[in-house]
C-alpha cells in the first residue's frame, strides 16, 4: 500500500510516511472542477506541437489562470511548508504528457545533472519537493503511473545495473495509482520512473516543484512582468520576488506573506 495523506495541514502520521517512503499520496486535492479545468490548459499547451511524443512544458502558471492557482494550493501548501520552512519558492512547473501506447522510462533522480544532489549528504537533504496532479486517470497499473522505489531517498547508492524497466525490474518497486485530482508529492531523491501508458488516452501530469530560494529557476530564465503584476503578492513572493537585502541571504528577506 502506498502512503496516504489528506489534504491540509501535515500531520504527524503523514511526515512519518513521507520521511520513511520519501513521498506521499493525497487523493482528492483537487476538486473535479479543478483538474478539468487544469486538464483544458494542459491540452491547449501541447496542442501546436506534434502528437505521439513525451513532453513537459515549462512555467504555464503564467498563462493559463487554473496552473496558476496550484502554486499555492491549500490542500499541499501547508504540507510543503511543514517540510520546507516558510523560505521557498516554485523552482519550476512542469506540465507533462505522456502519450497513448508508449512504454515506460529508465529510474532517475531529479535535481541537477551537473552537480547531483545525493553528493551533497547521506541521507541526500531535500532540496526540490515535486508535487504531481494527475490529471488523467491512473486509478490502475499501465496508464502512465510513476514508479517509485520507497525509501531510496535515504541511501547513497546509484541504481544496480540492468535494471530494466517492466522486464527486470525491482520487486520492492511501488506504482502509484490514483484518480484524476490525486497528488503525489516526493523527494527528489527518491529513485522514480514513468510506467508504461498501455491506454488509448494520452497521459496529462502537472507538476509544480518548491525548493530553497537559493536554487535558481530550472523552467524559466525569468518571471514574465505582465505576471507578476497581476497576480498575488504571496505567488509574487513564491515567484522569489522580494527585495534585496544588502547582504543577500545573511541577513534574511521578508517572509511571504502567509495568511498565518
Amino acid at each position: 500500500m502506498p502512503p496516504i495523506g489528506r489534504p491540509g495541514a501535515l500531520t504527524e502520521r503523514e511526515r512519518f510516511l513521507f520521511e520513511t517512503t520519501g513521498y506521499l499520496v493525497v487523493p482528492d486535492a483537487l476538486t473535479p472542477a479543478e483538474t478539468e479545468a487544469c486538464l483544458a490548459a494542459s491540452r491547449r499547451a501541447h496542442a501546436p506541437h506534434p502528437r505521439g511524443q513525451w513532453r513537459q512544458i515549462g512555467h504555464l502558471h503564467e498563462s493559463e489562470p487554473a496552473i496558476e492557482q496550484l502554486i499555492d494550493h491549500p490542500s499541499v501548501l501547508p504540507k510543503v511548508r511543514a517540510l520546507m520552512g516558510d523560505y521557498f519558492i516554485l523552482q519550476s512547473s512542469w506540465c507533462t504528457v505522456q502519450p497513448a501506447r508508449t512504454a515506460g522510462g529508465g529510474y532517475h533522480q531529479d535535481g541537477s545533472g551537473v552537480y547531483e544532489f545525493r553528493r551533497l549528504a547521506t541521507p541526500t537533504p531535500l532540496v526540490q519537493l515535486r508535487i504531481g496532479y494527475y490529471l488523467t486517470d491512473q486509478s490502475e497499473d499501465g496508464m502512465g503511473n510513476m514508479v517509485m522505489i520507497p525509501g531510496s531517498h535515504n541511501i547513497a547508492l546509484t541504481m544496480p545495473q540492468g535494471v530494466r524497466a517492466d522486464d527486470d525490474d525491482l520487486d520492492i518497486r511501488e506504482v502509484v495509482c490514483g484518480r484524476p485530482g490525486t497528488a503525489l508529492l516526493f523527494h527528489q531523491g527518491v529513485f522514480h520512473r514513468t510506467g508504461r501508458n498501455d491506454r488509448d488516452f494520452d497521459r496529462f501530469t502537472m507538476h509544480m516543484v518548491y525548493a530553497p530560494p537559493w536554487l535558481i529557476p530550472s523552467d524559466r530564465t525569468g518571471n514574465d512582468p505582465a505576471f507578476i503584476e497581476r497576480t498575488t503578492p504571496l505567488r509574487r513572493a513564491l515567484m522569489g520576488v522580494w527585495q534585496r537585502p544588502e547582504e543577500p541571504f545573511g541577513v534574511g528577506y521578508p517572509r511571504p506573506p502567509f495568511e498565518d
